[in-house]
Parts: structure tokens; C-alpha cells; sequence
């Protein structure tokens, strides 16, 4: 906002006619006219008012007097420092919007924290073969409680295409429920060899268990039990447009 703008912003906000701006002036020992005073706020003159006119005005109006003051300054400097300024200005706007963003997101609305959930989005994870299993945290999603329910959940980044059949594609973020068991119906999240883990369906019968694919291009992958750790199964998944 520019010394015209802020200077406009003042008067407005004090419920103060021209007429009435003007006569109050006169307390501080100033003849301004009405008409002087809407140039000046309209960005007619050739240059702001002097430093204790504006200090009379702002305290008229009720403004921020180092702020009118520093406005006025700004604009009789030379505009590269004036592009300068604005730059600044800027950035402390975008600095301010990004404090207050924070402010929104660590102050959830009562009704959001009591049926949302953060669930970390723990890397990538294979869904054709499997990759080394990533531990840290990439990302978090949001998740409804009535998908969670009250278990432990986490997410995973999807990479290939062995889970086609069941609309799971790479880039999907999968929302799985942490748990040792799963039944032959249910998408799984496996750890093989406890090194790397992969997303398929899983069956196991006497040593030997399937890691089966819906990509009807694909083999399933047999894996000896003792090899085999279900960490979750999968219970939403997530696609970015």
C-alpha cells in the first residue's frame, strides 16, 4: 500500500468528512483545505504532504503515524528505491501469509482434529518388484478416522504397475493400516526378506507363500514363509490429477 492508498485507508476508517479533517487540522496549526486534502489522498499532487502535515493527519485520522511518515518517505525517493522498497515490502507480506498459513494448519478447527488424522507418507514401495523399504517421512496425508479406525496407519508411494487389476497405479498413495495378519482378499503390505517390501495379495499354504499381482501380465512371486512379514494392508487409495 503507497502513501496515497494508506493515506486513503485513514481517512475512510475515521468516519471523518474532508470538511471535518480539515477544521480539526486547524487544532494542530494547519490551514488545509478540503480539496487539498482530496488530492493528497487521491494521488493528485506532485508529492505527499510534508512530514508535519502528515503527522497532523495521522493523528487526526487515527493512523499509524511512523507508517504515513515512512510511506511519504518512500514515495520521494527515487523509484529504484522505490522498486526496492516494494520488493521488501513484499516479501514480508508473503512472510506474514506463510506465519499465519502455519498458524491455520497448528490450530485445526475442533471438528477437523476429532475426525481427521495425519498419516505419514513413509517413500516409495514397489507394486511390480520389490524395492528397498524407505523409513523415513516424506510427506503426511489426511486421513478420516473412520478409515484409521483408531489403528496405526501410515501411506506409501506407489511405483509400477503390478497392482493395474485393482485400479492401483504409479503415483497412487496407498493408505494402509498397520497389522500382521491379512486375508488372500486383501491387498497386502509385505516385507521380504525383512529388506524390501511390496504391495500385492498374499497367500500362504505350509512353507511357501504367493505374492500375487492383478496385472495379468505378471507371474506371482514365490517366497518362502519364514522370508515373509506383513506389515499393513491396504484400505484407500489416493490419485493425483
Amino acid at each position: 500500500m503507497n502513501y496515497y492508498e494508506l493515506l486513503k485507508s485513514y481517512i475512510k476508517d475515521s468516519g471523518l468528512s474532508l470538511s471535518e479533517i480539515s477544521e480539526k487540522l486547524k487544532d494542530h496549526g494547519y490551514q488545509v483545505s478540503k480539496g487539498y486534502i482530496s488530492q493528497l489522498q487521491n494521488g493528485k499532487t506532485d508529492n505527499p504532504a510534508t512530514t508535519e502535515l502528515n503527522r497532523a493527519l495521522a493523528t487526526v485520522t487515527g493512523g499509524n503515524i511512523e507508517a504515513l511518515l515512512t510511506a511519504a518517505l518512500i514515495e520521494r525517493a527515487p523509484e529504484e528505491i522505490k522498486d526496492k522498497f516494494e520488493r521488501l515490502t513484499m516479501l514480508k507480506e508473503l512472510r506474514e501469509e506463510y506465519i499465519k498459513a502455519q498458524i491455520i494448519q497448528d490450530n485445526t478447527p475442533k471438528y477437523i482434529a476429532e475426525h481427521i488424522t495425519k498419516v505419514p507418507v513413509l517413500g516409495s514401495i514397489a507394486a511390480g518388484q520389490p524395492i528397498d523399504r524407505l523409513e523415513y517421512i516424506e510427506d503426511v496425508e489426511f486421513v478420516s478416522k473412520s478409515v484409521t479406525r483408531s489403528g496405526e496407519a501410515f501411506a506409501l508411494r506407489v511405483q509400477g504397475d503390478s497392482m493395474i487389476g485393482d485400479n492401483i497405479i504409479e503415483g497412487d498413495i496407498v493408505i494402509c493400516l498397520k497389522q500382521a495378519e491379512v486375508s488372500a482378499t486383501e491387498i497386502a503390505v509385505v516385507a521380504v526378506d525383512n529388506e524390501t517390501a511390496t504391495i500385492k495379495r498374499v497367500k500362504c499354504q505350509n512353507d511357501m507363500c504367493l505374492l500375487m499381482p492383478s496385472n495379468p501380465k505378471m507371474q506371482p512371486i514365490i517366497v518362502h514363509s519364514s522370508k515373509v512379514q506383513i506389515i499393513g494392508k491396504v484400505v484407500e487409495v489416493r490419485r493425483r490429477f
